[in-house]
């Protein structure tokens, strides 16, 4: 009887599969480096004054996977003045021409983050070392000290670069005129925000669990984050990217004078971005479906 246990023991466990389930977050937004024609991208609008709409000291923070091969630019130009916006572009939070007030971004050059700011002609780019083009989740953080200008890059709660660009407010000045009215008040995730063209290139990748702070949250290397975030005092907005489905990234910060609720711009042939069921959460489990006694 002992033998015929054992038998039957290890056949089950020889058709056993394992299964995904995810312990935490429900959904994440996969784009495809197809942004132009106000497609495949994530548009949060900054005005009037919202509370994503950063000035000061801040920190960008979120998820992000994207595959080998893909987002080859390699043409950003570190320790520049805007460099940033030759790398495929993952946070847009440029102003068209010079501008009165500042803006910055986030892209990929390399399989490394860029991380630029400017406040009219001066500014800089920072250039991590860290290859995130591996096919895994990586937290990636950027951070900006408001009076000495200090920018820094960590990449799984390590830093990856640092520098130094303008000090100064940031800020997309309140009712600013301008000639790109769909385009120039937003905060653009996963494309170049105007449609500028081939030279400007769009991210292709995975966006899952961002969060947007009025202060500087890591000044040394940390513990890379083990759950979603929790909204706090110095959260201006928080993106769960747990909609699965519609159109609306909601900021679920509950920050004053919010919420800052993203639009997705689908579009294309086949229909670009597309929500997906991988998230940094997913987890691998083993079932077994008979206890034998």
């Amino acid at each position: 009887m002992q033998a015929f246990r054992f038998l039957l023991l290890s056949v089950l466990l020889g058709l056993l599969q394992p299964v995904s389930v995810r312990a935490q977050g429900g959904a994440s937004l996969r784009f495809f480096g197809t942004g132009s024609g106000d497609i495949d991208r994530v548009k949060i609008a900054l005005d009037l004054h919202k509370p994503i709409d950063l000035a000061g000291d801040f920190t960008i923070e979120g998820w992000m996977k994207a595959l080998p091969g893909e987002n080859t630019s390699n043409a950003v130009n570190c320790n520049t003045n805007d460099g940033w916006i030759l790398g495929n572009i993952i946070f847009d939070r440029d102003i068209y021409g010079a501008g009165d007030y500042g803006d910055y971004g986030i892209s990929r050059t390399s399989g490394r983050v860029a991380f630029g700011l400017s406040v009219g002609a001066n500014g800089n780019t920072i250039c991590g070392a860290t290859n995130v083009a591996d096919g895994a989740w990586h937290h990636v953080a950027v951070t900006r000290v408001a009076a000495s200008g200090q920018l820094q890059i960590f990449v799984d709660g390590v830093l990856d670069a640092q520098g130094s660009s303008a000090s100064g407010d940031v800020s997309y000045r309140d009712g600013r005129a301008t000639s790109y009215p769909t385009s120039d008040p937003f905060l653009v995730l996963a494309a170049e925000k105007h449609n500028a063209g081939a030279a400007y290139p769009s991210y292709s990748g995975w966006l899952d669990e961002v969060r947007a702070s009025n202060n500087v949250r890591y000044a040394a290397n940390f513990a890379r984050p083990s759950a979603p975030f929790v909204a706090d005092a110095n959260t201006v907005a928080l993106y769960h990217f747990d909609e699965g489905a519609g159109n609306t990234l909601n900021d679920t910060s509950d920050a004053s004078g919010g919420p800052s609720h993203g639009v997705i711009r689908f579009g294309g042939t086949p229909t670009r971005p597309e929500w997906s069921t991988d998230t940094p959460w997913t987890m691998t489990r083993i079932f077994l479906p008979l206890i034998l006694r």
